[in-house]
């Protein structure tokens, strides 16, 4: 990314931060939407620390630099760190302060020495949500933000914001006209008695009005805003990305197009008394620019709720994954060939080499649009490292032995995927195979959940984690997220997890949900097990106890025959994977040619 180590960044950072009289800057991994996955632009924490997760928080003073991040990234970190003087916090281990609680250990040591810290942040880059809590450490302690983006002045090379041409869905593929969302949004705004709305999260951009962009990697959605009023709406996108057709579209629909650039003008001159927006998307710049309107705070998924898929996003989730899963079947059986045949010959194929071949594959299946996010390929013990990505150098190279992790999916028109398979290369251990199927367990007995209306993701963890907690094993992420429709593939907001969380609330599980099921176990040095399938919510049956729910399994691929131990699995678990695997051999043994398909009925025979 750039030359010289990243101690030096370090350096350069405090150097400005002296000019500026600054004695600490914290630097978010966001962008001004506060997404999840960002712009190369926004990059300014990898830049400084070499970390790649996607999700980490940076606080560099004088003499300390310190990266706070979630038990997915504890092991990448640990290595992307070694050397740097960064200390790693590992959030959500006993004992370990979050980086807004460390700060204010820090404001209170200036305060009490009667000083006052001064910390610069890019408002821009981090949330009213996560601003109101350094404002309350501030007003403890006389501490003072001060506004300030230090990126532009320490990264030399930094790269321009992408934009690129904003693309309109038809009804047919979005299953709901923009009216009708419209409408549903101004019934919010009535009900929560406020004038307008601003939408700021970038996915809930695109859903609103129906169109898709490709400013994000592997995330369909551009830089844009949206605001919505009793009587208008307004699309903020940049002029580039934007032309005279789809101005024409949003028109038609009742919906004015204006440039990005005039969006903070158009928030000043504002006049509506309360105004609706969720303050863990919009950021700290944009929720000061209010001119005495009142900020109503509620987390957008309550009025837009593109996470309840309708008839027409299930259709199409149902279809993609059908032929999404032809083209990860089809890497399977290759690349076990391919790893088998270069035993006897002089070439080799390593994790970045597997990870490009799936993705070739999957690129040319039906109706692909592109990758959701990029393929993780882990072999032996970088499998343990939860969201490994291979490099064009350096990778492991496969042998026909142990464990390979293969986390990946793509984006198709209306839908998008998400499936972990973990493939046995050749020769497994009896560990190896006790720890694959305790993961199949776990999976499976989500996946046959029935639960009354009213359960929420936190009360059915415990099925996941159970095999698993029974052994005193356990994984450091939650069990499941939401997936979008031809959007992220991480959509809130529901999720399998077991801690109740009081600042993120989940709702109830409906039907119509698409949330992932991805139990796993993990042996650092060792090696990683995951299996993952995207689980649709549907309703079971309706009598005098209320509404039952249960699950339909989106994907359609087979499970790893020769790391399950069938005498660990109970008579109801053998009946669910023996059904599923009857089906994906219904589904695809006439589209195989002949040595796939007879792979693929060994591969499927009952258990």
């Amino acid at each position: 990314m750039r030359s010289g180590s990243y101690k030096a960044g370090i350096g350069e950072l405090r150097t400005e931060m002296l000019k500026r009289g600054l004695d600490a800057a914290l630097v978010f991994t966001s962008d001004e939407h506060g997404s999840e996955y960002i712009d190369r632009h926004y990059a300014f924490r990898e830049y400084l620390t070499g970390f790649t997760g996607s999700a980490g928080s940076l606080l560099v003073t004088a003499d300390e630099a310190g990266l706070w991040t979630d038990g997915r990234y504890f092991i990448q970190a640990e290595s992307e760190l070694a050397g740097s003087g960064i200390a790693l916090h590992r959030l959500g281990e006993k004992g370990v302060r979050d980086i807004f609680e460390y700060t204010a250990d820090i404001a209170k040591r200036f305060h009490d020495r009667n000083a006052r810290l001064n910390i610069g942040i890019d408002l821009k880059l981090i949330t009213g949500k996560a601003y109101n809590r350094i404002k309350q450490l501030c007003d403890i302690y006389g501490s003072v933000v001060t506004d300030v983006d230090l990126a532009e002045a320490v990264w030399k090379d930094r790269p321009a914001v992408t934009h690129e041409r904003l693309e309109v869905l038809s009804d047919a593929v979005t299953g709901r006209a923009v009216k009708d969302k419209l409408e549903g949004i101004r019934n919010k705004l009535a009900e929560y008695d406020t004038q307008a709305v601003i939408i700021s999260d970038l996915s809930d951009v695109m859903w609103t009005f129906n169109i898709r962009g490709n400013d994000i990697s592997y995330n369909p959605v551009a830089v844009s805003y949206g605001i919505v009023d009793m009587d208008t709406a307004v699309l903020f996108a940049d002029r580039d990305s934007v032309n005279d057709e789809l101005i024409r579209i949003m028109k038609k629909n009742g919906v004015s197009v204006r440039d990005y650039a005039s969006f903070d003008g158009y928030i000043q001159d504002l006049k509506y008394a309360k105004v609706l927006c969720d303050l863990k998307t919009l950021n700290a710049h944009v929720s000061n620019l209010f001119n005495g309107s009142v900020t109503v705070d509620k987390p957008s998924w309550e009025y837009i709720p593109k996470y309840i898929k309708n008839e027409a996003e299930i259709r199409r989730a149902q279809e993609a994954h059908v032929e999404d899963g032809l083209a990860v079947i089809r890497f399977i059986y290759k690349i076990k060939k391919l790893v088998k045949d270069k035993l006897n010959s002089s070439g080799e194929i390593n994790e970045y080499d597997a990870a490009r071949m799936l993705d070739d594959i999957r690129r040319s299946a039906d109706g692909n649009r592109g990758l959701s996010f990029e393929t993780i390929s882990a072999y032996a013990q970088n499998g343990a490292v939860i969201h490994y990505s291979p490099d064009s150098t350096g990778s492991a190279v496969l042998k026909p032995e142990g464990l390979l992790l293969v986390d990946s999916g793509g984006q198709y028109e209306g839908a998008t995927t998400d499936v972990t398979r973990t493939i046995a290369l050749g020769a497994l251990t009896d560990e190896m195979k006790t720890d694959y199927t305790t993961v199949l367990k776990g999976m499976t007995d989500l996946a046959d959940a029935v639960f009354l209306e009213g359960t929420r993701g936190e009360n059915l963890d415990i099925l996941a984690r159970r095999p698993m907690w029974e052994r005193f094993v356990d994984y450091r992420h939650g069990t499941g997220h939401g997936v979008g429709a031809m959007l992220n593939v991480h959509e809130k907001p529901q999720a399998f997890r077991y801690r109740i969380s009081s600042t993120d609330p989940q709702p109830e599980l409906k039907a119509g949900m698409i949330t992932s099921d991805e139990p796993g176990i993990y042996l650092e040095g060792k090696y990683g097990i995951r299996i993952e399938n995207l689980l649709l919510c549907v309703e079971k049956k309706t009598n005098e106890w209320g509404r039952f729910l249960g699950f339909e399994t989106l994907t359609t691929i087979p499970y790893e025959r020769d790391a399950i131990i069938p005498g660990m699995l109970t008579e109801r678990q053998k009946e669910i994977i023996n059904e599923y695997h009857g089906r994906i051999y219904r589904l695809y043994s006439e589209r195989l040619d002949e040595e796939e398909r007879k792979w693929l009925a060994e591969v499927t025979s009952k258990l």
